[in-house]
């Protein structure tokens, strides 16, 4: 076997299934390459020679019940989205003209006003699934729409869709990044709202409160302090 980065592997499977979200942008194979070449230069290669270094190294991409290894792999998995959802934005603005449309900011990135007395409230990553509530099996094609206080909330940054749709491939996963929002408290409380609906089962909803505090800047980045996991979503079937 030749000597191989694993991680490409890795990177360009992602890439695919991101993209299969965004219909709407044109891409090609230059355009992948492109996000690809600016991933795999912003995380550390994972090199290989064997079949059986192939097997160790995929076998730490599944679930084997070790609750802080699973955690470990999320915060790695949501990281890896966030940098390619950026090498996406970044390549195709590159590709856009004129360029001045290019460096053109999404509105809730503007730097906050230095006259304003608002806040900006970052909110955190939330990750979670959704399950048949009698086998325990992942449930693909439940479309599930995040709320802020009553608001379908915006996406912090491109990729990072709602209502999302889960799929059998992500194993009925789903991932939210609410856009930050301002607020003249520098403490506040809001009231976060998941929706689920899908054509065989009953609709489910979970609302949770959830705590932010205040700061002058929006957050780009992701963390694992920022990351909530949200417990299963146990959907039951419509009764025929």
């Amino acid at each position: 076997m030749k000597l191989k980065n694993y991680q490409e592997d890795i990177v360009l499977n992602t890439i695919n299934i991101i993209l299969e979200e965004q219909p709407g942008l044109t891409t090609d194979e230059a355009f992948i390459n492109d996000v690809a070449a600016f991933v795999l230069n912003r995380i550390p290669p994972n090199y290989i020679m064997s079949e059986r270094g192939f097997t160790r190294l995929a076998l730490k991409h599944l679930v084997n019940g070790d609750s802080q290894h699973d955690e470990e792999k999320l915060t790695e998995l949501i990281e890896l989205v966030a940098l390619i959802n950026r090498g996406v934005k970044v390549v195709s603005e590159r590709r856009k003209a004129p360029r001045t449309e290019a460096r053109r900011r999404a509105p809730h990135l503007k730097a906050p006003d230095p006259g304003s007395l608002e806040y900006t409230h970052n909110f955190p990553q939330f990750f979670g699934r959704v399950i048949d509530k009698k086998s325990g099996k992942p449930v693909p094609g439940a479309c599930v729409t995040l709320y802020v206080n009553g608001v379908k909330a915006e996406s912090a940054e491109p990729g990072w869709i709602n209502p999302y749709c889960t799929k059998e491939l992500t194993l009925g996963m789903f991932s939210f990044w609410p856009a930050a929002l301002t607020a003249a408290e520098e403490e506040k409380s809001w009231k976060v709202r998941f929706q689920v609906e899908h054509p065989d089962y009953e609709p489910f909803s979970l609302e949770k409160d959830i705590h932010t505090t205040g700061v002058f800047r929006v957050y780009d980045f992701i963390s694992g302090e920022m990351i909530t996991r949200i417990e299963p979503f146990a959907l039951i079937l419509r009764r025929t």
